[in-house]
């Protein structure tokens, strides 16, 4: 009788609009609350320009370009276009490592043609779609393996692949090149 009470207890809680509007709430909090913990951990952002005020920051991850006023001149001495920055407890912090990785990874526009002129003859990236989105599987040092549909792989030279996209990414082949999606 006792287990029948707590059973018809629980019941009633789960279908009360309180508890329901409770739940909800808090998930929002602890969603904003993780959203704003996430943003403080280091953010990656490509300089794209320097303005009267600032530079021009492009977001990796978003690919969103914004100007940023309040950089301090000791940092903007140090920067240039295409180095990397982190914003880290509240403040940009240039990312030596990072923007000499990303530097070494440029090739010359003739040396990028021969790669993906090669790349769309033996595959068959053209007949796929241009709407296809494809999941960054894998990313080692020379190539990168995308999937795509029902458990179909292709692997991709790094030169036609995003630096900055990141394992689980969604890109698409788009005027003969890999975009984040």
């Amino acid at each position: 009788m006792g287990l029948d009470l707590l059973n018809d207890l629980v019941n009633k809680v789960k279908e009360s609009d309180f508890v329901e509007n409770f739940i909800e709430e808090l998930s929002d909090y602890l969603g904003e609350k993780n959203n704003m913990e996430l943003e403080d951990k280091g953010n990656l952002y490509q300089v794209v320009d320097f303005s009267s005020k600032g530079v021009y920051l492009r977001d990796v991850n978003t690919n969103k370009i914004f100007e940023e006023t309040n950089l301090p001149q000791e940092l903007k001495e140090k920067i240039g276009n295409d180095y990397v920055l982190s914003y880290k407890n509240g403040k940009y912090q240039y990312e030596e490592e990072l923007t000499d990785k990303f530097m070494n990874s440029l090739v010359d526009i003739s040396t990028y043609q021969g790669i993906k002129n090669k790349f769309e003859k033996e595959t068959n990236i053209l007949e796929i779609g241009e709407n296809t989105i494809f999941k960054l599987q894998n990313k080692d040092e020379n190539y990168s393996i995308l999937n795509y549909g029902k458990n179909n792989n292709i692997k991709v030279p790094n030169e036609l692949i995003p630096f900055f996209s990141r394992e689980g990414a969604n890109l698409i082949y788009k005027n003969g090149k890999f975009v984040i999606k």
